[in-house]
């Protein structure tokens, strides 16, 4: 019975991993998109978003079943835990592709990038990408050091979710180069978030190896923008308040 759960639950981990390494290649698509968008990249974005969220939502099913049918030791437990924290990223990483495609469908290729924050996003694509790709490895070697090496890779899609939100604020021009710079802040705020989950999958890889459940990063709280001369010290936008114990 033992061994029949743990075959099974490998089973499922290794279903689940195959399914999660497209999302960088998708995201790969989306870089490709931001920067020539068309109704048809939008489209197979949906459909793949879709078929994302379907598969992670059968992937929870079929967890909660094999908990129902077995009584895990610890180190299953833990597995079956993380897993089930892997389908629910997973699902989420699809809504922001869904979120994304959304945006690209609303765009106007003929409106000229006046703030040129396209090549941002398409930067911002890319890292997430890797990131995402990164974070997958270690939960399946179970590499402790890679997976905390996640956090540092976030902040650099960070920058840049601030740097299309600082263009756009300086843009000056017309309503229809306005109306795409504020939809390319939506893309990249979709960017940022699928940064985030990858980071939430890195510390399902520290849980397994060390059985602690550990934050790199505070990623349900908003990252303050960089200080500004004048700001005084201890105060301003640039201060990141401490976080709660």
């Amino acid at each position: 019975m033992a061994d029949a759960f743990a075959s099974q639950l490998d089973e499922v981990q290794e279903r689940l991993l195959r399914e999660l390494a497209t999302a960088p290649l998708t995201l790969a698509d989306i870089a490709s998109a931001v920067v020539s968008p068309s109704a048809g990249a939008a489209v197979a974005l949906t459909q793949k978003a879709r078929a994302l969220r379907s598969f992670s939502r059968t992937i929870d099913i079929d967890l909660l079943a094999l908990t129902a049918a077995g009584v895990p030791v610890s180190a299953e437990l833990r597995l079956l835990v993380a897993l089930i924290q892997l389908a629910q990223r997973g699902a989420l990483i699809a809504n922001q592709f869904e979120l994304i495609s959304e945006q690209l469908t609303d765009i106007d290729a003929s409106v000229s990038d006046r703030g040129q924050t396209a090549g941002r996003l398409a930067e911002m694509a890319r890292l997430a990408g890797v990131q995402l790709d990164h974070a997958l490895g270690a939960f399946a070697a179970l590499d402790l050091e890679s997976a905390r090496d996640i956090d540092s890779q976030d902040d650099a899609i960070d920058r840049l979710n601030r740097d299309v939100f600082e263009a756009t604020l300086e843009l000056d021009a017309g309503p229809d180069q306005r109306e795409l710079a504020l939809r390319h802040v939506l893309i990249a705020r979709s960017l940022e978030r699928i940064g985030d989950n990858a980071v939430d999958i890195a510390e399902q890889a520290a849980f397994l190896v060390t059985t602690e459940l550990q934050e790199f990063t505070d990623a349900s709280t908003p990252k303050p923008p960089r200080a500004r001369a004048g700001d005084p010290p201890g105060q301003g936008p640039g201060v990141k308040p401490p976080r709660a114990l």
